[in-house]
């Protein structure tokens, strides 16, 4: 009797490592997980002294991503700025002052609070629990780089890693919002499914640094951040970073995110098959009003002389101060435009290509669970909503097996 074909996992981040525990822990089927990435330094609390290694990576238009077992969870900035998820209760603790520098510490003053951090004697991270299953050989790991599916009449037999074709009786894709799509599109699927790669999102950010004088140490890189809403009720973030990356501790670094928008945009295919994404930030009028709010705001914060003593240092996406402070409206209104930048939060680009339960549309065999299945882009940092949609989906699955 031939052994059954193994429950393919396409990526092992957040969600992929989310999806492989629980049918690791719910079924009898063998799970082979594919993913290229290493494992990162998950004691280490200050993320970006993992900035310059191979687990982060920039595509070529510039958006970020982990590429690491336990995804943006294991090496990213930990904020959690939305409720603790029931499946994880524990693994989450509010920040104290004893963990911020400066930079936090004047947040605070101005209307900020501590956030959530996903730490509990180190960095959360859901890969750690994937690496025990495979010690205990109940989960197969694969480094190696899905290019497509493999498809047979209309269902999907396995997947294809640049000419290693690995047969499945399943396959669920958790490579992120741009990778999953890109993976159906190289698949030649879209004539089957209009809907992948459409409905982007991210949340439009605009960055100040500044001088913050003699070189000081916080526990975490980012603790604090800040709450509020516009008058047109653009749901606004800022983030307080200690530093700007891993050498340079006298620089500090104030954010401010759009949460809420509405702008969409999609995930095509390059002419060389890479896929690219263009998030179509601040493309509806409501969120460019509500960003100009946004940056009026971090202007105001700025230019009160307490995030740093050295007002000439004080630039705003490479911009100094002092010029943002002096534009009138219109001029500032084609320079947010011009300056908002997505970060590592790509979602909904396969909204309207799953069904209820996660299965791609217009395939049998295979599903999506990770960000590209949210219908739009959570109003909170979204790792807590993808573990959440992640382990929804991963019952459907195990529930589809039984």
């Amino acid at each position: 009797m031939s052994a059954p074909q193994p429950i393919i996992v396409v990526g092992a981040g957040t969600a992929g490592c989310t999806v492989v525990s629980y049918l690791a822990n719910n079924t009898r089927q063998p799970i082979l997980v594919v993913e290229p990435g290493g494992y990162g330094d998950d004691d280490d609390s200050q993320f970006l002294n993992l900035s310059d290694s191979e687990l982060l990576v920039t595509t070529h238009d510039g958006y970020v991503q982990a590429r690491a077992m336990g995804g943006g969870s294991a090496v990213n900035g930990m904020l959690l700025t939305g409720d603790e998820p029931e499946h994880l209760r524990g693994l989450t603790r509010l920040a104290k002052d004893e963990d911020i520098g400066i930079v936090g510490r004047e947040l605070l003053r101005v209307g900020g609070r501590f956030s959530r951090l996903w730490w509990n004697g180190g960095r959360w991270n859901p890969g750690r629990a994937v690496r025990h299953l495979m010690e205990e050989d109940r989960v197969s790991h694969l480094s190696r780089t899905v290019t497509q599916l493999l498809i047979e009449d209309g269902r999907v037999v396995g997947v294809d890693c640049g000419g290693e074709p690995l047969r499945a009786g399943v396959v669920v894709l958790c490579a992120g919002a741009v990778n999953s799509p890109g993976v159906l599109l190289a698949s030649g699927v879209q004539k089957l499914n209009p809907g992948i790669g459409l409905g982007v999102q991210n949340h439009p950010t605009i960055t100040a640094q500044f001088s913050i004088g003699t070189a000081q140490h916080a526990r975490f890189d980012a603790a604090v951040v800040r709450e509020w809403s516009t008058p047109r009720g653009g749901q606004m973030l800022n983030v307080a970073y200690e530093r700007v990356a891993k050498n340079c501790d006298d620089v500090g670094s104030l954010s401010v995110s759009l949460m809420n928008p509405i702008s969409r945009g999609h995930v095509e295919l390059s002419r060389d098959g890479i896929p690219v994404v263009d998030f179509g930030l601040l493309g509806q009028e409501e969120d460019l009003i509500n960003m100009v709010a946004g940056v009026r705001d971090l202007i105001d914060l700025l230019s009160s002389g307490s995030f740093s003593d050295d007002a000439e240092s004080i630039t705003v996406e490479e911009v100094p101060l002092a010029q943002l402070r002096e534009c009138e409206d219109i001029e500032l209104t084609k320079w947010v435009l011009q300056s908002a930048r997505g970060v590592s939060h790509a979602a909904s680009s396969c909204g309207q290509a799953v069904d209820s339960s996660g299965r791609v549309l217009g395939l049998e065999n295979c599903w999506i669970a990770d960000a590209s299945v949210l219908e739009s882009i959570p109003t909170v940092t979204p790792a807590a909503p993808v573990t959440m949609e992640a382990l929804r989906i991963a019952r459907n699955i195990g529930g589809s097996l039984s």
